[in-house]
């Protein structure tokens, strides 16, 4: 049995007063042959940023091109959102976690703020340290720092059902093909749910269900794009996003084709666990399923069905489609405007 790669650290995180911890939600794998846990840790760094300066010539902009300006209520959502977006990255941050009675050391914060490190664990400290379906962890910090900063990691089961998702117009009203309303949704609005897309997700994942979000929204909405979607209702999840900076991209590029992004963290979670089933649920808006396609081609065996919310007012028998998943049964993919239409099709 190979040996955990953890590292009894002496020191603690770097998080300085004024700078924020955010661990993002990931899946761990079990290696049958080495009985080890794979065990993915992603996090982000970052000093909150209130550039009055800054911030106003967004609004401006926003304004300008698009007319649209912030109410009341409006104006809250705006500044947590943006704030996100403007915040300054730390790089080159060392930061220490905490679980199973053991300390882990993680490489340092790249330029954008993100640590990640995949710690490979013996099953035996998982079992022994009562750890089953969750693990939870905490950064640790100086005896001075009162501060709390936890992550979570799902273990999930060699084998069972997984629905990978997309999260812009397939679970959260977005209005992704229209710029203003994007911008609109995204800012000044509060997040919506798609109705019934969290039921339809519950009532499919049981105990070895797992769900995946694989998005082109940006990293740095994960704080508020995670509290809405524990709010509305969506199982547990793990997060793939898309990252963004300013210096690298315009505030109207921030959901751009999702093609070159999504393809790789998707095959990436398949491969993980070669023996789940999967669901692919998407929508018309942008190039779900297009991707979606060529997913499907490359892991036939794995994929099981590819459901699309029809948000673009297309037919099933359009050219797109038809070109698309012509080699598929008719029961192996869907285009669906409501939750409701894909119920029949499980029960």
């Amino acid at each position: 049995m190979g040996q955990s790669n953890h590292v009894l650290a002496g020191p603690v995180s770097e998080v300085k007063k004024d700078e924020t911890l955010v661990f993002f939600n990931t899946s761990a794998w079990l290696n049958p042959q080495t009985d080890q846990w794979h065990i993915p840790i992603h996090g982000w760094i970052y000093e909150t940023a209130d550039s009055s300066i800054r911030k106003n010539l967004i609004a401006d902009a926003m304004e300008k091109f698009y007319g649209l300006s912030t109410k009341p209520h409006s104006q809250t959502l705006f500044d947590q959102r943006v704030n996100l977006l403007l915040a300054d990255n730390e790089s080159n941050k060392s930061i220490v976690i905490r679980f199973a009675n053991r300390t882990y050391s993680l490489p340092a914060s790249a330029s954008n703020g993100h640590f990640k490190k995949v710690l490979l664990v013996d099953a035996k400290i998982i079992t022994a340290a009562g750890i089953k379906n969750q693990l939870n962890f905490q950064a640790v910090l100086s005896k001075r720092d009162h501060r709390s900063f936890n992550g979570q990691v799902n273990m999930l089961a060699s084998q069972g059902l997984s629905i990978i998702s997309d999260i812009d117009d397939t679970i959260k009203i977005s209005a992704v093909t229209n710029r203003k309303e994007l911008l609109n949704h995204t800012f000044y609005l509060d997040f919506e749910a798609v109705p019934g897309m969290a039921d339809l997700y519950k009532h499919l994942l049981n105990d070895q269900g797992a769900l995946h979000f694989v998005s082109s929204s940006p990293w740095q909405l994960y704080p508020a794009l995670v509290d809405f979607i524990d709010k509305a209702g969506f199982p547990n999840a793990d997060y793939a996003l898309k990252s963004f900076r300013f210096k690298d991209s315009t505030l109207f590029n921030l959901f751009a084709s999702s093609l070159d992004t999504k393809p790789p963290e998707i095959i990436k979670i398949i491969e993980n666990y070669p023996s789940r089933k999967f669901i692919l649920v998407g929508d018309s808006g942008e190039k779900d399923p297009e991707v979606y396609a060529k997913i499907q081609q490359q892991f036939p065996q794995q994929i099981l069905r590819i459901w699309i919310r029809n948000v673009t007012g297309e037919k099933a028998d359009d050219d797109r489609f038809q070109s698309l998943f012509n080699e598929l049964q008719s029961d192996q993919w869907q285009l669906f405007s409501t939750a409701d239409e894909i119920l029949p099709l499980i029960d």
